[in-house]
């Protein structure tokens, strides 16, 4: 059993075995194709700043990975009204805008991510705002909007 990621378009990404993928891959004529941006693939559902391929050129530069890389686009660019999905063929890094996004599994660590609930299967909402990893070993999650607290703060 060999797991493999890929964009399939602006608004579906998948990490799965090869029928998986044929399983789930998007059929409208009407979504953007993903760019191919060195050995990454990644594509954008929304309006955003034309600088965030130059960000993902410099992440692959600094040889980072691609949830680092979708974490440098939320530091450099306002989070708001897009989302962002990067795969490198093993693992789909994710970062959601203010509509957030939604996630199923299809089979056991096997995950397709949409920007709309998908008809076929219960989904999972994945907050607004949030960054997320996926990988063969499961998903790792991080909210933007998380305050951070600091224990030693005096909040008299």
């Amino acid at each position: 059993m060999t797991w493999s990621a890929a964009v399939t378009c602006a608004h579906r990404g998948i990490l799965g075995q090869a029928q998986t993928h044929v399983d789930w891959a998007c059929d409208h004529d009407y979504c953007p194709a993903p760019l191919q941006i060195g050995p990454w693939t990644a594509a954008v559902s929304g309006t955003i700043d034309d600088s965030w391929t130059l960000i993902l050129d410099k992440a692959q530069q600094e040889c980072l990975p691609i949830g680092s890389a979708v974490v440098q686009i939320a530091n450099e660019i306002a989070v708001g009204g897009y989302s962002v999905l990067l795969s490198d063929g093993e693992d789909l890094a994710l970062l959601t805008g203010d509509e957030g996004s939604h996630l199923v599994e299809p089979a056991s660590w096997e995950y397709v991510v949409s920007n709309r609930p998908l008809s076929g299967a219960p989904s999972t909402p994945i907050p607004p705002r949030t960054i997320g990893v996926l990988s063969p070993c499961g998903p790792t999650w991080w909210r933007l909007d998380t305050p951070l607290h600091n224990p030693k703060e005096n909040l008299a």
